[in-house]
C-alpha cells in the first residue's frame, strides 16, 4: 500500500466502496443465535442435510452437513470475517451431500460481510454476492426428539457410524431409550447441563457383524460415561470428563 501514496480523495472512496460489501440495515446481533444454511449461492441446500451455523461470543460451529467443524470469527459492524475451520474427517456416504460440504468450506473462506434479510441473514463476500442464505433455527428439545448417532469421539478420532446402521435414542422424564442392534433402556437424569443415565438394559440379539457388536457397545458404554450434555443445532452432544462422548443429530 506504501507504493501508492498520490491518491485523489475520490479514487480513495471508490476502491473502499469496492473492497468490501456495505449492507444496508443495522448489524445483526450474531452471538447466541442458530441458523440452517438453505442455500449456498444460489443452491438449495440437501433436505436432511442442511448445514449449520451456530454463533457463540467469538465461535461459530455447526455441521457441513456431514463433519461438524468450528471456526473463529471477528465481526465490526456488518463486516464478518471468518477465520480456516476445524473439522472432522468422516466419510460422507452420499456424494451429493460430500460436494455440497465441499462447497460449504470454499463459500466459508469467502465471506466478508452479514446483512439482515426478512426474518433470516444473508453473508455476502467482498463484491456483495450472496454466499449463505440462513434461516432461524431453533434449537430441538431433549425430550421428545428421536436422536439418531451421527459421530462416537474418542482420544484419538471422531469416528461415523458403521456404514448402513441405525443408531437412535429419545429421552423422556426420567427415562432413556433406544436401539443399536438392541433395544436398550435404562433411568436418566438430568439437572442443568449433566447429564447421568444407567445402568442400561438391552436386549442381546447377536449383531448383523461384529462392526455393528463394537458400535453397540462403544454407544451403551458413551452414554453411561456421560457427565455433560449440549444441543446446538440439530445436534445433541453428549460428553465424559475426559472429552469423549457420542454426538447424535435431531432425525
Amino acid at each position: 500500500m506504501r507504493k501508492y501514496w498520490i491518491v485523489t480523495v475520490g479514487l480513495i472512496a471508490t476502491l473502499a466502496a469496492c473492497a468490501a460489501p456495505t449492507p444496508a440495515g443495522p448489524a445483526p446481533q450474531l452471538t447466541g443465535t442458530n441458523w440452517s444454511v438453505t442455500a449456498i449461492s444460489g443452491q438449495p441446500t440437501i433436505a436432511g442435510h442442511a448445514p449449520t451455523m451456530n454463533f457463540a461470543a467469538d465461535q461459530v460451529s455447526g455441521t457441513t452437513g456431514c463433519n461438524s467443524y468450528s471456526a473463529g470469527y471477528t465481526l465490526t459492524g456488518t463486516a464478518l470475517t471468518i477465520k480456516p475451520a476445524a473439522q472432522t474427517a468422516m466419510a460422507c456416504e452420499d456424494a451429493a451431500v460430500m460436494t455440497q460440504e465441499q462447497s460449504f468450506g470454499t463459500a466459508l473462506a469467502t465471506v466478508a460481510a452479514v446483512r439482515t434479510a426478512g426474518t433470516g441473514l444473508e453473508l455476502v463476500d467482498a463484491g456483495q454476492k450472496v454466499v449463505f442464505t440462513l434461516a432461524a433455527a431453533a434449537n430441538p428439545p431433549l425430550e421428545g426428539t428421536t436422536w439418531q448417532l451421527s459421530a462416537i469421539v474418542s482420544k484419538a478420532a471422531t469416528a461415523s457410524p458403521v456404514a448402513g446402521s441405525i443408531v437412535t435414542m429419545q429421552i423422556s422424564g426420567v427415562q432413556l431409550s433406544g436401539k443399536a442392534c438392541n433395544t436398550f433402556r435404562g433411568p436418566l437424569r438430568i439437572d442443568g447441563s449433566s447429564f447421568k443415565a444407567g445402568p442400561l438394559m438391552s436386549t442381546k440379539m447377536a449383531c448383523a457383524n461384529p462392526n455393528e457388536s463394537a458400535q453397540e457397545t462403544a454407544v451403551l458404554t458413551g452414554i453411561e460415561a456421560a457427565t455433560s450434555y449440549a444441543i446446538v443445532g440439530n445436534t445433541l452432544a453428549l460428553r465424559a470428563a475426559d472429552g469423549t462422548g457420542l454426538e447424535f443429530r435431531a432425525a
